[in-house]
């Protein structure tokens, strides 16, 4: 019930103020049953000031300047990265995420710029859900390792770069039912790499959508790009388990053909999907879901497994509908309609 009527508060004092100032960026912190309210391009930084760990910021859709950096285990949830008129949460800025930043969890957020995470310390538990970014710099050394970190259902435009070396940290990453544009490197062991699709083209080895990726579980991707896969410049060839992943290329290295499925054109992959970029407008439902099964017997891709959710919706409750009358009635009463669904994921 707690939930319930923060909720209806948020809703109502965004719909309030939306009459006032339209297009106006709210940013509100829930503290202990409490909230608070903050306007403008800076509200994302002030709530994040004000608030402690544990707490919620949730960020309605319009444009915030970040704070400095993110150094508390805090929720920041969003409106959505999806470009859907009105719904956009866009944060104008690189997101830095410092130490004392463990369990952070980022949703519905659409970033110009990169997520950086602190080079010099160990940051655990975060995880990013439906957003969009332009790459993300873990930036891990061993003694600044960044463990169970992960990306689920969200379009990265470049690469994904844990660090410099092989003996670098970043153990237990999940990346899955993400849509991907650049390469990975340097992921030392112990990811599972499930349910993606990776949009880049190697031109050659030292280009490859893996670089120095060992020790971890690759399974039920699409691969769009025709050539290089992997490459290795520390010697761990072979170390990867690669089952039931889509490629385009006919012979990817390292990849047993019984159990993955090679030289499918692209043409013949997805509804409506060209080219090696990331789109909103294109459809990456796979045009034969039955022929092309995953480990758990799904489909491989972005619609197997736990799935992706249609527009990255964020999973709090939404508003669908809301009408507002442009005058109160002779008693002073404002009549307020609002429609809200509630997300199961």
């Amino acid at each position: 019930m707690k939930n319930f009527i923060f909720f209806a508060t948020l809703v109502c004092s965004l719909l309030a103020f939306q009459n006032t100032m339209a297009q106006e960026p709210v940013a509100t912190i829930e503290h202990g049953g409490t909230s608070k309210v903050f306007y403008g391009l800076s509200a994302f930084a002030d709530a994040y000031n004000a608030s402690v760990n544990g707490d919620q910021i949730y960020l309605s859709a319009g444009y915030f300047d970040p704070p400095a950096s993110v150094a508390k285990g805090i929720k920041i949830t969003g409106a959505g990265h999806f470009p859907i008129e009105g719904k956009q949460t866009v944060i104008t800025k690189e997101l830095k995420i410092n130490k004392g930043a463990d369990s952070l969890r980022l949703e519905g957020l659409f970033l110009n710029s990169a997520l950086t995470y602190d080079y010099l310390n160990s940051i655990n538990y975060v995880k990013v859900i439906r957003c969009s970014f332009t790459q993300a710099n873990f930036n891990s050394t061993a003694l600044a390792s960044k463990n169970y970190c992960s990306f689920e259902e969200c379009f990265i435009s470049g690469a994904i770069y844990f660090g410099a070396g092989y003996n670098d940290g970043g153990n237990n990453f999940l990346l899955r039912n993400s849509i991907v544009h650049g390469a990975v490197n340097y992921i030392p062991g112990n990811a599972l790499i499930d349910g993606n699709i990776f949009l880049f083209n190697a031109t050659s080895s030292y280009s490859s959508t893996f670089s120095n990726v060992s020790h971890s579980i690759i399974q039920n991707n699409v691969f769009i790009g025709k050539l290089y896969l992997f490459y290795y410049g520390y010697g761990v060839t072979g170390t990867n388990t690669i089952n039931k992943n889509l490629f385009v290329s006919s012979d990817p290295e390292e990849v047993n053909k019984a159990t993955n499925y090679t030289n499918i054109a692209q043409s013949d992959i997805f509804i409506n999907q060209t080219g090696n970029l990331i789109s909103y407008f294109q459809d990456y439902h796979l045009k034969k879901p039955g022929t092309y099964n995953s480990t758990d017997g799904t489909q491989v891709g972005l619609y197997g497994g736990l799935s992706f959710k249609e527009s990255g919706v964020p999973s709090n409750p939404s508003v669908v509908s809301k009408s507002v009358a442009t005058k109160t009635e002779p008693n002073g009463n404002l009549q307020i309609n609002i429609s809200v669904k509630a997300q199961d994921n």
